[in-house]
């Protein structure tokens, strides 16, 4: 017998009748993307930052859950904020490390969609998470979200030496996990943790969301489905062109992770992985 916990393929997964109300919602949210990102690599930071709604740091629980802002660069004014219990424990808790969505373009560990999945996170989990900031495209392209996200996990490794979040949490219990680009990002980081030591901190697992992948050639369900929900793929398209090298198809291998130019991975021994895949995302095909 199968077990409800086993992976399903795709065409196991039923496609679920959509509600207007969530069909009236993508068409917006299609217009405000239109609004947004402009031919050539041009995007609208004005009126992105005008209809971001966010949230401040609250040393005050919210939720069950304290939170705090420490610039880990001065230079780039990079930053994490940190979720942790608002309850004190008398154990050492996991460290998640999370890399958030908005293809490499937008948002922050400030967005308030954001920081309610990781107080959510951080009750579920019983863990203090650390969600990490970076610069966007397309002023900084790739490699630098990669860079900014590694750099955070190089601050998490000295923090940990120095017994600062050491003294709250077990560095030898961390998990990355990341959503859309983010899920990009923390298998990327996943990688570079493997070829890197980062002692005391031990990457124990890797959680992708919807993880942003994609390659040059047109899967079947992009091709079915160019006016996805929420991201249509003309999205995903200036996405990509905005993060990617001048020059660069999307089998890049930032793009196309098992792609003909993809980092060899065979000799790194990797922690396990859960992937997780929106029965109606256009770039579900990437992502099985």
């Amino acid at each position: 017998m199968t077990s409800s916990l086993e992976p399903q393929s795709l065409a196991e997964v039923p496609v679920r009748t959509v509600p207007l109300k969530l069909k009236l919602i993508s068409a917006a949210q299609g217009v405000l993307l239109s609004l947004f990102y402009k031919k050539d690599r041009v995007v609208n930071r004005t009126l992105i930052n005008l209809l971001s709604k966010t949230e401040k740091a609250s040393a005050t629980p919210v939720d069950g859950v304290s939170s705090k802002d420490i610039t880990i660069d001065e230079v780039t004014k990079q930053y994490v904020r940190i979720f942790a219990p608002a309850q004190q424990e008398p154990k050492k808790l996991p460290l998640i490390v999370y890399f958030h969505g908005g293809g490499f373009a937008a948002n922050g560990p400030d967005i308030d969609f954001f920081c309610s999945l990781c107080r959510a996170v951080v009750r579920a989990a019983n863990a203090v998470l650390v969600s990490v900031s970076y610069r966007h495209a397309p002023e900084f392209p790739y490699p630098t979200a990669y860079d900014d996200c590694f750099g955070a996990l190089r601050w998490l490794q000295s923090d940990c030496q120095s017994g600062g979040l050491s003294s709250a949490v077990d560095p030898s219990q961390c998990f990355l996990l990341g959503d859309s680009a983010g899920g990009n990002i923390a298998h990327h980081m996943m990688i570079k943790a493997g070829q890197n030591n980062l002692g005391p901190l031990q990457i124990k697992g890797v959680i992708l969301i919807m993880p942003f992948f994609g390659g040059a050639e047109r899967t079947p369900f992009e091709i079915k489905t160019p006016n996805a929900l929420i991201i249509p793929l003309w999205t995903m398209d200036w996405f990509w062109d905005a993060f990617l090298p001048l020059g660069s198809d999307r089998d890049h291998e930032a793009c196309n992770v098992f792609g003909p130019n993809a980092e060899d991975i065979s000799g790194l021994t990797l922690p396990p992985i859960l992937v997780t895949i929106g029965s109606l995302d256009c770039l579900q095909d990437w992502q099985d």
